[in-house]
């Protein structure tokens, strides 16, 4: 190198003159030609990339067209700079420069360099082409406007992902591909990297079991942030979802962090989706109820279940169950049409309401657990007294 900075410096100090630069521009003239040239097409490849991306774009009505143009814009216009330099100094008269082999590394290098710059950027806008390609991949079924939200965000997540993989892939390979152009042994270098990896996936295998999780809960999509769920007996608002864990709000209020490889290998309740609310339980009436009267009151049961806007029309099942220790259980099931749990309260109050009123007008009681005992030995009539006055 220091040969070459001698060389610049003897051959500026020869041609401060006029005369000397007329003798030398037949030398020169290819070099300033040739880098004149590249630097204008770098010109107009500044100004046409521009309008062929907005060609394209309005042509195909692809949205990430630009994106892809700008990944690769700067990479391709800084490399053109380097090989205008390159041309410069190759076709020069200076056999010192134009000749050592360290300009082909150079330039080399510079090209590696700026490929891996565009991958790298590539890798960011992406994004969107990555989110496309896993929407793509779900269910092509109709969503709601909650389902649709969630998805997009789980997209977003999985291209981020998926983004910051590949970001350490091109910094890998780029070091690697420079430090071959320079004659280094990287063997042993990635030779370490495969033995160091293996270290430390069993080092942390636990940390890299959470990881898999998480990618697993991302891509079959259980649960979302806000959803209600249940999981390894916790049962909770979700509120965040990281690489390692799972954080959940407890109804008393509690943070619970569930890691990741234990969510993806245990049962998971979501009650979010839930689309509708059960309504079940046996509602007992007093034996002392006629035929007629509980016929009766399970027919205008059905009738209130059907008449109810709140409760949904399928799957209603109101019938005289069984005869109980106490009571004439009348066993009832029904659909309140709602997937929020505070109307559901509201729908289940309006519901049980409509229900005591239908016993009212036909009469019927309501039964209660009671025992009756009898004594087959008469009380006396002492006893009896006593046990009057302390009633």
């Amino acid at each position: 190198m220091s040969e070459i900075f001698s060389s610049v410096e003897s051959f500026a100090a020869s041609v401060m003159d006029t005369d000397t630069l007329l003798s030398l521009w037949p030398l020169w003239r290819k070099s300033i030609f040739c880098f004149a040239a590249i630097l204008a097409f770098r010109y107009l490849y500044r100004v046409c990339v521009i309008h062929i991306a907005g060609y394209l774009r309005n042509r195909y009505k692809y949205a990430y067209i630009d994106d892809f143009c700008r990944a690769f814009n700067h990479p391709i216009q800084s490399f053109l700079w380097i090989l205008a330099l390159y041309s410069f100094i190759v076709l020069s008269p200076l056999d010192t420069l134009s000749q050592n082999p360290a300009i082909d590394k150079i330039l080399r290098s510079f090209l590696v360099i700026c490929i891996i710059w565009g991958v790298y950027n590539l890798c960011d806008a992406g994004r969107g082409l990555i989110a496309h390609f896993v929407k793509q991949s779900r269910d092509k079924r109709e969503i709601t406007e909650r389902e649709n939200e969630l998805h997009r965000k789980y997209n977003e997540t999985i291209s981020i992902m998926i983004s910051t993989i590949g970001h350490g892939l091109c910094i890998m390979l780029g070091i690697a591909m420079v430090a071959r152009e320079w004659n280094y042994d990287i063997t042993a270098f990635v030779a370490s990297l495969g033995i160091g990896a293996m270290a430390l996936a069993l080092a942390a295998k636990d940390s890299l079991a959470n990881i898999f999780g998480s990618m697993v809960i991302l891509m079959e999509r259980p649960f979302g942030k806000g959803d209600w769920i249940m999981a390894n007996n916790i049962e909770g608002i979700v509120e965040r979802i990281s690489f390692r864990s799972t954080c959940i709000r407890t109804f008393y209020q509690e943070l619970v962090y569930i890691p990741n490889s234990l969510l993806s290998n245990t049962p998971i309740t979501n009650y979010t989706e839930r689309k509708k609310y059960r309504i079940e339980y046996n509602l007992g009436v007093l034996y002392s109820t006629s035929r007629a009267q509980l016929e009766k009151v399970c027919q205008e049961l059905r009738q209130l279940c059907v008449r109810l806007d709140e409760i949904e029309n399928g799957g209603i099942d109101i019938n005289f169950f069984e005869f109980g220790d106490s009571a004439l259980n009348i066993h009832i099931v029904c659909y309140a049409a709602t997937d929020n749990r505070s109307e559901y309260l509201k729908i289940r109050e309006k519901f049980n309401l409509n229900v005591m009123k239908v016993l009212e007008e036909n009469g019927v009681g309501y039964a209660f657990p009671s025992q009756s005992i009898y004594f087959e030995t008469p009380i006396p009539a002492s006893v009896a007294e006593d046990k009057d006055k302390h009633a």
